[in-house]
């Protein structure tokens, strides 16, 4: 009887061990949503710098940081504390996030951590990340509040153009007049 009780106790002692190997195993192996914004790579770092792009011979966006890093090898740069302004026309949308991330081929612009925009006089934008096509259209996949003098539109996803003036909410959309 106490050899029957011993097996018993080998048994589950090894099937606990096996359990736990497998379950170290399968949470290992969880896929992890990468940050864009995040700095990979070696880089060379900048301090309080500069980028601005001009199209026809006039600016079309700058972006200023605190800190710069770019990949020599991609090209890839990436923003800590930015400002971003987008030009179209005589019209500006001027944003401000913790985090930023541009493309090697600085067409495409990532900010996250917080993103903060205006035209300097009645619109506004808040949303926690937020994607340029620099030459096209703005994109945000997280919650957002748009204003501006005649209203208030919240939504779970925008897509808009490069300075707010044409502006779409997807998914739950909210609109209240003022």
């Amino acid at each position: 009887m106490l050899k029957n009780k011993k097996t018993i106790l080998v048994i589950a002692i090894v099937l606990a061990l096996v359990g736990v190997f497998i379950w170290i195993l399968l949470s290992g192996e969880a896929e992890t949503k990468t940050d864009p914004t995040q700095p990979t790579g070696n880089l060379v770092t900048f301090d309080g710098s500069t980028i601005t792009e001009e199209q026809n011979g006039k600016t079309a966006w700058s972006v200023s940081a605190e800190q710069i890093k770019v990949n020599p090898k991609t090209k890839e740069i990436y923003l800590t504390n930015m400002k971003g302004t987008f030009y179209d026309g005589d019209k500006t949308l001027v944003v401000t996030a913790p985090r930023g991330y541009m493309s090697g081929d600085h067409n495409k612009m990532q900010l996250a951590g917080g993103v903060k925009g205006t035209n300097g006089a009645d619109v506004e934008l808040t949303t926690e990340s937020i994607s340029f096509d620099i030459n096209e259209k703005l994109t945000s996949e997280t919650p957002f509040t748009f204003s501006n003098s005649d209203a208030v539109v919240t939504g779970d996803q925008l897509e808009a153009d490069t300075v707010l003036n044409k502006v779409m909410a997807k998914g739950h959309a909210k609109l209240v007049k003022k």
